[in-house]
């Protein structure tokens, strides 16, 4: 900052004050002991919380933006929680709940044909078996709220009127996590869904909802995530899954196979958008693959299409590495025959099996289990994950936070430029009193504002250009369906 002179006292004073608070700033070396779990965290950590408070500082604040605000906490927590995040993403009944049940080799979260996961869902390894839930706060509820009466989201608001959801509300906002050690499997079971039916009232209101797994293939520290539909008429619970595909290690994109449409390309390239176009971290699951009438020789030709796009810089932006993390799954499939020799007539999951077999022109399941089971792709992908992603999980992890470390740096270094010059003209050019400096600095404000509305509409302009596709959308639609048949 150059040296000015000052001919209004006022105006020198308060300049004063506002260095000593940002030596103060500067100067204070305490770390909070959530850094602790990592030297370079810990830097990084220490250095960006002293940003966010000279950021936070009047006169300052009214140049930075929400999101740079938000980018900033985000980082933050990706710093204190020392977990890696697997995420599992898609629209609402693209089968990621029937997945995590086939990774976790138990059918824990409910795939029940309503949508149940409205909340993001955690399962990670615990010493016991536990439900932990979290919930909304009153300022929280209100924008969901809100959320859904702009979206004219009908389903949702009637149902939460017949299950009288305004007479629970108070009960449930802004209460402390509950928390709730299970004896069995079944029990969990049973507690998972109390608070994620859509049938239960208080799922309106839960935000979080942690499962402990005394079960769970996956080391400590490893976190499989099931989000909320990306595509939630209440655009309130996408934009947690949006927000969330950032702060998450990898993300597992499930798309069914039969609907590689326009909306569902859409979808895969927001997912791109949203990871910085980190694509490496990003594996497209095929879902449902068994649903096909003709299930391999349908998957066969679709892939084919699925890689025309997937390979493109909206997305992969190589066929090498969309061949890699493009896997075709069976989910479903692959739980039934896992069960196989428990089933009978009786249960309807026999004949569920008998009739996806059919379509692979097979009579006797017994000689061509392997082959079934192979066909599933589940322990491929479960290999996948061990081999590409787990592996390595901290290292992975570490490098996470250091690549958002460097993109904060650099939006902040660009923004405290702006802020640096703007400050200067004021001082230099205003020294008639404190007024005319905080009438300038308004100007400046309104100014910076009005470019920061021009950047975000261009911003939306670009987003739409890269996931519109025009009518090639639809001809992809129709030639994709045509394969099915």
């Amino acid at each position: 900052m150059a040296d000015f002179k000052f001919t209004n006292e006022e105006a020198r004073k308060e300049y004063e004050e506002k260095l000593n608070a940002l030596k103060k700033i500067v100067e204070d070396n305490s770390v909070d002991s959530a850094y602790l779990w990592d030297a370079t965290v810990q830097k990084y950590a220490a250095k960006m919380e002293k940003v966010k408070k000279i950021l936070q500082m009047e006169g300052i604040n009214e140049l930075i933006t929400a999101k740079m605000f938000k980018d900033i906490d985000t980082f933050l927590h990706r710093c204190k929680d020392a977990e890696f995040h697997i995420a599992l993403v898609g629209a609402i009944k693209a089968g990621k709940s029937t997945l995590i049940n086939a990774l976790l080799g138990y059918e824990y979260a409910s795939t029940k044909v309503t949508p149940e996961t409205a909340s993001l869902t955690k399962f990670k390894k615990g010493t016991t078996n536990y439900v932990k839930v979290s919930f909304y706060s009153e300022q929280e509820w209100n924008a969901l709220w809100k959320s859904a009466n702009d979206a004219k989201a009908t389903v949702f608001l009637e149902e939460y009127a017949q299950l009288n959801g305004d007479s629970e509300k108070a009960n449930w906002l802004g209460q402390q996590e509950k928390f709730s050690e299970c004896d069995t499997k079944k029990e969990l079971v049973d507690e998972i869904m109390k608070w994620t039916s859509s049938k239960s009232v208080c799922h309106y209101f839960v935000k979080e909802v942690e499962v402990g797994l005394k079960e769970f293939d996956l080391p400590e520290g490893v976190v499989l995530v099931d989000t909320p539909g990306l595509d939630d008429v209440v655009e309130y619970r996408s934009n947690i899954t949006r927000d969330y595909i950032d702060r998450a290690n990898a993300v597992l994109v499930c798309v069914k196979s039969d609907a590689l449409t326009g909306q569902e390309m859409a979808t895969i390239y927001s997912v791109f958008a949203n990871t910085r176009y980190n694509s490496g971290k990003v594996y497209i699951i095929a879902t449902q693959v068994d649903t096909l009438n003709r299930p391999k020789e349908n998957w066969a030709e679709q892939q084919k299409e699925w890689l025309k796009y997937l390979k493109g810089n909206g997305a992969y932006a190589s066929l090498e590495l969309a061949q890699k993390n493009l896997v075709p799954v069976s989910a479903y499939l692959y739980t039934l025959l896992k069960q196989y020799n428990d089933l009978n007539e009786e249960d309807d999951k026999y004949w569920d099996l008998d009739s996806i077999v059919r379509k692979f022109r097979i009579r006797d399941i017994n000689e061509n289990y392997k082959e079934l089971l192979d066909f599933t792709h589940i322990e491929l992908l479960k290999s996948k994950i061990q081999r590409e992603i787990i592996q390595d999980y901290k290292k992975l992890l570490l490098d996470d936070i250091t690549g958002s470390y460097e993109l904060c740096k650099e939006s902040i270094k660009e923004t405290m430029e702006k802020v640096r010059k703007a400050q200067e003209e004021i001082i230099s050019t205003s020294q008639g009193g404190i007024e005319e400096i905080k009438k300038k600095q308004e100007e400046y404000n309104a100014k910076y504002q009005e470019a920061e509305q021009d950047k975000k509409e261009l911003d939306n302009l670009i987003k739409t250009l890269k996931t519109a596709t025009s009518k090639r959308a639809d001809e992809l639609e129709t030639a994709i369906k045509s394969l099915a048949k």
